[in-house]
């Protein structure tokens, strides 16, 4: 049967200022299992390089390290880890307590990465400070703990996982003498129980208590009485426990992670809350930004949308003619024969002229346009006092208008009312006219007027983000109307078609087309489609609120990069705690998740007060005004965790990586 422990001709070798120094020079020994052990020399022989390297906290450079038959070393640092946390148990001179954890939490450290269930971890630890005279003190923290009582948690720590083989660093070197008996005391209890012990220490009185005695010098052993003859192993209460299933290995794991992690930012309240600032300010950049650029981009959308949506727009020219053939206006039954094609709402044609509008002594110059049914809803204006055109107005021919906003200002005092109200309509100034009128004259004569009666005041439909319209009030009255008393022509420039959607547009348009140049024999007309630059304006609207976005995130990554800068600077604070943690068995993947999970954590918290400024500047901004309706949108407060979460997982790589990637014997020795 192989020995526990084996050594085999066992070199460590270290780099010092440019010079190789061997700790251990070809060290060979066997160590059987049940085995009390003092390896003993002075400081620098090499007794603790040997500790380290038998603790599978260390690697050799050379040479055999045999477990139970089985050569570990070459193993990686998962596979070490994996024998610390079912073999080993560690008693060090300082006693390598968490400082945030009570006496419970300490003993059941190892547990955690071996995947015990909480309830079963829980009370084992509970039992085994039970044992070792700790009940009053299992929810002490250990600078609330004497010496004695803290060396006494590590040794429940050191068997929480059954601590087949228990390595004692110089275990009483911080102890009274007292202290230091008693703990003697329980480790030949111990061995009696069947745990091999190797106490590492420069005592003689010390080593005396072990039943074999290795003595170091200068990383050769000088020393060594071997296995007493009349050994036997004790029945064995030290076997490795059993280990939990994976979920519960994953759920310990996690909850160690975030227990940690909480713990540290809660300690460090004056760096975390700076660390949370520039995450929270790059987060309400953001979501601020976005839920801005939503808001106008929607605004703007529907007014221009609405305005723009749904209509094409035919006018009379194409410059691509062959030279000497003029264009054709558009005649009526032309455009009574469009209205009848699939997916056309309404053809309305559009006559304008300008001309002075006189009230009371006031003029102003106004765009006068000929009316049909559709044209103040295909203009997205609404009726904001008195009445639209009725069909009565249409067949009589009726001298009746609808003024707009602007030439109501024009033409009426603020207050007054416009519906009733007669206005002239007369043939606009000469511009050499115009030119030679003093400042200050009276305006000169306009020739012959039409009155016209006021029956209604639009105004624009499409919100206060953005108006439609030319520089001139505008003045609207039946077409029937316009074509007797102002344009007689009846043929029409320009018409607008309205689409009612059954159709593509791009297919009415195509239809539309084919039907106009059948009718004319040739296309001599050009058209726009207000569709089609709808889509090219959301083009252009989208990549603004994307450029506005990352500008933004600009604010992000600079909180990103100090969240790094924190996490490093964590990594080397907490250098002993992760020694600690790999020395009671956690792999490298667990110190990395409890480094990635608290940089998560800290810019998710950081993304959460992000989030809540961005709300209130929403509020302050809506209460501030009503143009602009500022909402943010539980899309945006899923981004913005998520965005926190990515953040905090790309900027706390590089820090966990560095954290997992120490060795723990140099994590330990480090303060």
């Amino acid at each position: 049967m192989p020995a526990l422990i084996e050594v085999r001709e066992l070199v460590r070798r270290y780099q010092l200022g440019g010079q190789e120094v061997r700790a251990l020079d070809g060290v060979s020994l066997t160590i059987e299992a049940g085995e009390f052990v003092a390896i003993m020399g002075q400081s620098g022989s090499g007794k603790s390089t040997l500790m380290n390297v038998l603790g599978c906290l260390d690697n050799p450079s050379s040479g055999q390290f045999l477990i139970d038959g089985q050569d570990v070393s070459a193993f990686g640092p998962d596979e070490l880890a994996q024998l610390r946390r079912e073999r080993f148990g560690f008693i060090f001179q300082r006693y390598h307590l968490l400082p945030h954890l009570d006496a419970r939490g300490n003993a059941a450290l190892p547990s955690v990465y071996a995947g015990l269930a909480d309830a079963e971890r829980q009370q084992r630890a509970e039992s085994l400070l039970t044992r070792l005279g700790l009940q009053e003190r299992m929810h002490h923290r250990p600078n609330e703990l004497s010496g004695g009582q803290q060396q006494r948690v590590s040794i429940a720590r050191a068997l929480m996982n059954g601590g087949q083989i228990i390595l004692a660093d110089e275990p009483t070197g911080a102890l009274d003498s007292a202290s230091g008996a008693e703990l003697l005391a329980l480790l030949k209890e111990l061995n009696a129980a069947g745990h091999t012990i190797i106490l590492v220490t420069h005592d003689a009185h010390v080593a005396a208590h072990a039943r074999r005695v290795i003595e170091l010098r200068d990383g050769h052993i000088v020393r060594d009485g071997g296995t007493p003859d009349a050994h036997q192993a004790a029945s064995n209460e030290s076997a490795p426990r059993g280990q939990g299933g994976w979920w519960s290995r994953k759920r310990a794991q996690w909850r160690e992670a975030l227990m940690s992690a909480w713990q540290s930012l809660k300690g460090n309240r004056l760096r975390t809350a700076l660390s949370m600032l520039g995450i929270s300010i790059g987060i309400a950049a953001v979501v601020s930004i976005m839920a801005l650029t939503t808001a106008a981009r929607s605004s703007i959308e529907k007014d221009v949308g609405g305005f723009l949506s749904g209509r094409i727009v035919f006018w009379r020219g194409n410059p691509n003619l062959p030279p000497g053939v003029p264009p054709q206006p558009f005649r009526p039954t032309e455009l009574e024969a469009l209205r009848a094609l699939p997916g056309v709402r309404a053809v309305t044609s559009e006559r304008e002229t300008q001309m002075t509008a006189r009230h009371a002594g006031r003029d102003s110059m106004v765009a006068v346009l000929g009316a049909e049914p559709h044209s103040l809803q295909m203009r997205k204006l609404k009726v904001v006092e008195g009445r639209a055109f009725a069909p009565v107005d249409f067949a009589t021919s009726a001298h009746v208008v609808v003024l707009d906003e602007k030439a109501r200002d024009n033409l009426f005092k603020k207050g007054e009312k416009v519906v009733g109200r007669t206005v002239l309509l007369a043939p606009g100034l000469d511009p050499q006219q115009a030119a030679a009128q003093i400042p200050g004259s009276p305006p000169p004569p306009v020739g012959v007027a039409l009155p016209v009666t006021v029956i209604g005041l639009v105004a624009q439909d499409t919100g206060s983000m953005v108006q439609f319209g030319n520089g001139l009030g505008q003045v609207f009255m039946p077409h029937t109307a316009y074509s007797k008393k102002l344009d007689l022509r009846p043929d029409a420039d320009v018409f607008n078609v309205l689409m009612d959607f059954s159709l593509p547009p791009a297919e009415v348009r195509k239809q539309v087309v084919y039907r106009l140049r059948a009718l004319h024999g040739i296309e001599d007309f050009g058209s726009w489609s207000g569709e089609e630059e709808f889509q090219s304006f959301q083009q252009v609207t989208g990549a603004l609120s994307l450029l506005f976005a990352g500008v933004g995130a600009i604010s992000l990554l600079v909180g990103g990069v100090g969240v790094m800068n924190i996490m490093l600077v964590s990594v080397s604070e907490r250098t002993r705690e992760i020694g600690i943690r790999m020395a009671v068995g956690a792999r490298q993947a667990d110190v990395r998740l409890q480094f990635l999970v608290e940089a998560v954590l800290l810019c998710c918290l950081g993304g959460l007060v992000g989030v809540a400024l961005s709300g209130l500047g929403a509020v302050a901004l809506n209460a501030a005004q009503d143009k602009l309706h500022v909402e943010v949108s539980g899309a945006a407060l899923a981004l913005a965790f998520a965005v926190s979460s990515l953040v905090g997982l790309v900027f706390g790589t590089v820090p966990a990586r560095r954290a997992a990637a120490l060795s723990p014997v140099d994590a330990l020795a480090r303060e």
